[in-house]
């Protein structure tokens, strides 16, 4: 049996097809996405690449509950999608609310489909989906023969995090035992959270507390990322992890995974005891439905940016600063919480990080002995700051990025959440700022919806 399929949009796109689709004249429109793609073993992806509108008066037919138009202006998006290796996804509104495929839109995909098929040739789903004037979703993949099956779900990755299933959730008998039958948590909250799959990069300072938040609130499934084995130096930051984990070096995931487990809530848990930039890992966490990010590197949040971008996926990182003055007195506790959708600006572009310290952290990690070199002729520059951390800290700002992540989920927010793409709290004046996000990053936007390409995330040492 095939994985189920799924459909993801950026933001930008979703705003895109509700101006068109619903231009106030109470007729159906229709759209056109050109989509890349996951291939993965829980489900597929499909990633809305490129967005074509359907002229109006291209139609030979527009109604409040039809709309019709030549075939031959599909003609040149079908080579492309052909030579692209790109999926085709038909979009198109209901104006009357009618909630659900209609006997015309039956018909229109029974014909329609089994063609695109034929011309893009390749083993891939397409899908037919309808938009609603509140905005939600529907869809279904359309198989070579003209039949039908239902989207598992449809995302939209913007300034808020849209999900729709075709099945809502239900809680499990667990869930039932706590929490208000309330949008936001309780029961309901915690049957939709047992559907989402987290991944979360980086299992020490940070990231252990988000791994234990995520499980609590009832995650169906977390991905755990981290190289490294628990040392004594760790045991004050990270939760659950005993003297005994650092005497035997058991890797921080392990840690993670043995106390989720003990928990007995349900999550599934999946870990990889590897640095991020490895395609085997990649893959996996393009599969997961929310990256967090808590990790030093200006490496491992450029490839996470990249997976964010290229998989359609929400990306909420972390990072933590101390700074102490000679005599040992603390003179800043600073922390930023950076929420990045595809399309948007970027970690690069908000300078969270510089490309000469991406190639700096790749060379670490690729030849540790001429890194230490260029590190003593001066070659990297502030390499050797690492600023600690404490677990009071830790927690307040784990918690600042789940809760992040609810607000875009549920709306826990009374202010629109387009103004919170990066939160920066100063613990040592009791400051808090927040910054709305910026122009879309030049250097990423090429990759919005790219999914499953050669390289991988367009970098040559994860070429296949």
């Amino acid at each position: 049996m095939s994985p189920p399929v799924r459909l993801s949009l950026s933001g930008t796109h979703y705003r895109q097809l509700q101006a068109h689709l619903f231009p106030g004249d109470g007729k159906e429109a229709a759209a056109i996405a050109l989509c890349g793609r996951r291939s993965g073993t829980r489900h597929h992806r499909l990633l809305v690449r490129e967005l074509h509108m359907v002229p109006y008066d291209v139609c030979t037919r527009r109604a409040p509950d039809s709309i019709s138009w030549p075939v031959e202006w599909l003609d040149d998006l079908l080579d492309r999608a052909a030579a692209e290796r790109w999926s085709v996804v038909k979009f198109h509104s209901h104006p009357a609310d009618y909630r659900r495929f209609s006997e015309a839109d039956d018909k229109s995909d029974a014909a329609l489909f089994p063609g695109i098929h034929a011309l893009v040739d390749h083993p891939m789903p397409h899908a037919s989906a309808v938009i609603l004037a509140d905005g939600t979703m529907f869809g279904r993949s359309v198989g070579p023969g003209g039949e039908f099956s239902p989207l598992d779900a449809i995302t939209v990755t913007g300034d808020d995090f849209s999900i729709w299933w075709d099945r809502p959730p239900v809680p499990s008998a667990r869930a039932l035992q706590v929490g208000r039958p309330t949008p936001a948590f309780g029961h309901r909250m915690t049957a939709e959270l047992g559907n989402l799959s987290a991944a979360v990069i980086g299992g020490s300072g940070t990231g252990s507390i988000v791994i234990e938040q995520l499980a609590r609130l009832g995650f169906g499934r977390l991905l755990l990322v981290d190289p490294e084995a628990v040392e004594p130096k760790n045991l004050n930051r990270i939760p659950n992890a005993t003297w005994q984990d650092a005497e035997r070096g058991l890797a921080k995931v392990e840690v993670a995974r043995r106390s989720i487990e003990a928990m007995g809530l349900g999550t599934g848990v999946e870990t990889y005891a590897a640095n991020i930039v490895h395609r085997d890992v990649i893959e996996a966490v393009a599969e997961c439905d929310v990256l967090f990010g808590c990790v030093d590197s200006a490496e491992g949040r450029d490839v996470l940016n990249r997976i964010s971008t290229y998989y359609l996926l929400p990306y909420i990182d972390v990072g933590v600063r101390i700074g102490a003055l000679m005599d040992g007195t603390i003179d800043q506790i600073d922390a930023v919480v950076h929420y990045i959708q595809p399309g948007g600006s970027s970690l690069l572009s908000r300078q969270a990080y510089r490309a000469s310290q991406v190639a700096a952290d790749a060379l670490r990690r690729a030849n540790p002995a001429l890194y230490a070199e260029r590190q003593r002729e001066k070659y990297i520059m502030g390499a050797e700051e690492e600023a600690p951390a404490v677990i009071s800290v830790n927690m307040t700002i784990a918690a600042m990025a789940v809760n992040e992540l609810l607000a875009r989920l549920y709306r826990t927010r009374n202010q629109p959440n387009r103004g919170f793409a990066i939160t920066r709290i100063n613990l040592a004046e009791m400051e808090i700022e927040t910054e709305g996000d910026g122009d879309p990053c030049p250097v990423f936007a090429p990759g919005v919806g790219a999914g499953d390409i050669d390289p991988l995330l367009n970098l040559p040492e994860l070429s296949a």
